[in-house]
């Protein structure tokens, strides 16, 4: 009989009498965190006005969304640009790419213009409490703001209070002709546009609206008014109505429903209005934990945890590229090729698998549509996304071809992505009726596709005919198309085996994946497909799928080709130009995935540098830049190559500091998300790690590697048992049990709190005039 590692039956007895923590199904592990007091040092902070939306200071609610900066327009006078995420054109088109028709449109800006000429200003972004708060001080007074966007209502909330000099500074609101953008920054040669009518403007109520036609026949509507307090503050309330985007049929009267918003507001007691705000927030942040030591990065990881927060909400729609604030942009719409997917990186790993609920419902409710986007012979058993997707509509035709000889490449990439991350997501949360239901049958119908198109060679291996590799260019045998087939296949497999479903088409997958021809790879590493070399600048990383995010190749599996994989990504990086923060963040992900967290964290700190100009980069308040119009996924994916160095979870294993940079000798984190549905909480502390504690949600086998080296040594119910061979660690854990491990002398207490840096700056990020 084989012999383990186990705790003694003694010591077990001792560890309960002494902390009963498990009968009172409370944690050994604790997390001590002032979240007011912390989270204060990473608040963005100016002490000037924004110069403009890439400074700006901004507060959403998933829904509605303002930011604030200095009007380009008007002197002395500040914009509060107005967002709302499902104001969409949705005029239909007949087929192919148009990011013309289903594009966001834009609202307008309510204008603060003081009595007096600005002479100091300051404001904050408490993150806290998700509010912004300011002070103009002009040469006729002072004036403070308080803004923010009530979680679960449809207003924004402006609070100004001015002294004497300043109460007739005025406010204003500057409607924008709810036209496509693009149409004027890159039209397309020879297009017409039909232009939406003219905005109206009129009083209903006593409050202020403007209503903006569509070409299409229905409409959105601003509506804003402010009230006049006892004790002198002006309180005004916006709001944007679209009553097409939440009736899902075309009509008119968003007017109407702005006013009765507006009036609905004005009747609230604001003082439970913001308070069940701030307890919102409240309760998104302490989700979970992480700490760095290094203070800018730890802010931006916050900052971007509230950007998130901000920009989507479970019960509102999946962020675009813009989110709640608008700024006239090439990218209008959801564009599925990997912004989509990089915006929601983080939020299962962090925690936050409801973040990210707003998309995969977005998949359930047009699943049985889907297979009307491909060639009409494949529609019986395929299904395939367009991209760009507008709001609500993923529809849009997709090429698809069984013809080996065809000389128009097929671009597939859009649903199979998507797919993957919903699977992730299901490996979350472990809802095995979600995935029968949902996840297992769109799976299907993704994957048919490439069972459709392969075809056998004279060689006996299964080849992909002309597809398009994102956004290099068109090949056969297409790494990028290799990699989430032969993932697809496999995954379909063990779906099939969890479920005990004797699919049909088990046969086929199995076949198909044990003889896929493999990834074409030269002297450089990975190629892009058969033909063609990488051998030009690129910032999309499709091509290095298979190592990252798939981890269909990884350094388990394959050690033998790990001297190729370093060469792919060092290949990838070397080849200056094409730069963007995705190319950065995506490379420290990839290094991860290979167990270099210097390398990684070279490439995230080079994600974060923020660069002069119209170049592709971060900007001060932790917006993204790409030639001056946003993106909003980068920065989210930053966060994710940061997080890929605390944890891994892949291939029915979950990895604990798998890729520490050398100087990290102090790292912690808590309630991190793992494959298998486990929380994971661990403390490393002058280059060891202290402990590790697992908690299981689904009752799912575990398996953890880690560096414990030695006797490790277990807290657990009676009936947990570890095993150990190599450096990993297997635990029976049942579902809601947790475990903890740790090695030498038992720590005096299992405490995550925020890393000492004394002496450090913080609150890097905003616009601070230097002294």
């Amino acid at each position: 009989m084989k012999k383990f590692p186990f705790y003694s039956l003694l010591l077990l007895l001792f560890l309960f009498s002494e902390n009963p923590v498990f009968a009172g199904n409370k944690s050994l592990v604790q997390l001590q965190v002032n979240w007011p007091e912390y989270l204060s040092k990473h608040d963005l902070v100016w002490n000037r006005i924004p110069e403009n939306y890439y400074e700006g200071a901004y507060v959403g609610n998933g829904l509605l969304g303002t930011i604030l900066y200095r009007d380009n327009l008007k002197e002395n006078t500040i914009r509060f640009e107005i967002g709302r995420c499902d104001v969409y054109d949705h005029r239909s088109i007949a087929s192919g790419f148009d990011p013309f028709s289903r594009v966001r449109l834009p609202i307008g800006q309510l204008l603060l213009t003081p009595a007096g000429d600005i002479q100091k200003s300051s404001f904050r972004t408490d993150l806290w409490n998700a509010e912004i708060r300011g002070e103009i001080i002009t040469t006729k007074g002072r004036i403070t703001i308080c803004c923010y966007v009530p979680s679960g209502e449809k207003v924004i909330i402006l609070k100004l209070k001015s002294d004497q000099g300043e109460r007739t500074a005025s406010l204003t609101f500057r409607p924008e002709q709810g036209d496509c953008s693009r149409v004027r920054l890159r039209p397309s040669p020879g297009m017409t546009y039909q232009h939406n009518p003219p905005f109206r403007v009129e009083k209903i109520n006593g409050i202020e609206v403007v209503t903006q036609p569509l070409w299409v026949g229905d409409d959105y509507a601003t509506a804003w008014n402010e009230v006049q307090e006892p004790d002198d503050t002006r309180s005004v309330y916006i709001t944007v109505a679209n009553r097409w985007a939440e009736k899902h049929s075309p009509g008119n009267g968003s007017a109407a429903d702005a006013v009765a918003t507006i009036e609905a507001a004005r009747k609230k007691n604001e003082v439970a209005v913001q308070k069940a705000h701030r307890q919102w927030w409240h309760s998104f942040y302490p989700a979970s934990f992480v700490t760095f030591p290094d203070p800018r990065l730890e802010s931006f990881y916050w900052i971007q945890q509230y950007r998130l927060g901000s920009a989507g909400h479970p019960d509102q729609p999946p962020i675009d590229l813009l989110g709640p604030w608008y700024l006239p942009t090439v990218w209008l719409s959801l564009w599925m090729n990997l912004n989509v997917q990089l915006t929601y990186y983080t939020a299962g790993v962090s925690n936050h698998p409801e973040m990210e609920e707003p998309l995969y419902l977005l998949l359930d409710r047009h699943a049985g549509k889907l297979n009307l986007n491909v060639t009409k012979e494949f529609q019986n058993d395929c299904a395939a996304i367009l991209n760009p997707a507008g709001f609500d509509d993923l529809s849009g035709n997709v090429y698809l071809t069984n013809d080996t000889a065809s000389v128009k490449p097929m671009n597939i990439i859009v649903l199979p992505w998507l797919m993957h991350q919903y699977f992730i997501h299901y490996r979350f949360s472990m809802d095995d009726q979600r995935l029968r239901e949902h996840v297992y049958p769109l799976m299907k119908k993704t994957f048919a596709v490439y069972l459709r198109i392969l075809y056998k060679s004279s060689d006996g291996k299964y080849h992909l005919p002309l597809t398009f590799s994102d956004e290099y260019g068109d090949d056969k045998d297409v790494s990028m198309n290799i990699a989430l087939a032969r993932w697809g296949f496999q995954t379909l497999i063990s779906c099939a085996e969890r479920l005990q479903i004797k699919d049909p088409d088990l046969p086929r997958w199995k076949d198909a994946l044990s003889n896929m021809v493999y990834y074409p790879i030269d002297e450089r590493g990975i190629m892009i497909g058969r033909n063609t070399p990488f051998a030009k600048p690129h910032r999309h990383y499709s091509h290095i799928f298979a190592i990252f995010p798939l981890y269909e190749m990884n350094i388990e599996n394959r050690p033998d080709l790990i001297p190729m994989m370093k060469k792919t990504v060092q290949n990838f990086t070397s080849l200056d130009g094409d730069n963007c923060m995705f190319k950065f963040s995506g490379a420290s992900s990839i290094w991860a995935a290979l167990g270099d967290g210097n390398e990684a964290l070279n490439w995230l700190n080079r994600s974060l540098k923020i660069l002069p100009g119209r170049i592709p980069t971060v900007t001060s308040n932790g917006f993204y830049s790409e030639a001056g119009w946003p993106t909003f996924e980068s920065p989210i994916s930053s966060c994710r190559a940061a997080l890929d160095m605390l944890i891994q979870s892949w291939g029915g294993k979950i990895r604990i500091f798998p890729a520490l940079p050398d100087e990290w000798k102090d790292v912690c984190f808590h309630d991190l998300r793992a494959e298998g549905a486990f929380l994971v909480s661990a403390a490393r502390e002058a280059g060891k790690t202290k402990f590790i504690r697992i908690k299981s949600l689904a009752g799912e086998p575990c398996i953890i590697k880690c560096d414990l080296e030695g006797k490790i040594k277990l807290i657990a119910p009676k009936t947990v048992l570890l095993k150990k061979r190599n450096n990993e660690i297997a635990l029976n854990l049942k579902k809601g049990e947790e475990a903890i491990l740790y090695v030498g002398e038992k720590p005096d207490n299992f405490i995550i709190h925020p890393l000492s840096m004394v002496g450090k700056k913080f609150n890097q990020w905003g616009g601070m005039l230097q002294n």
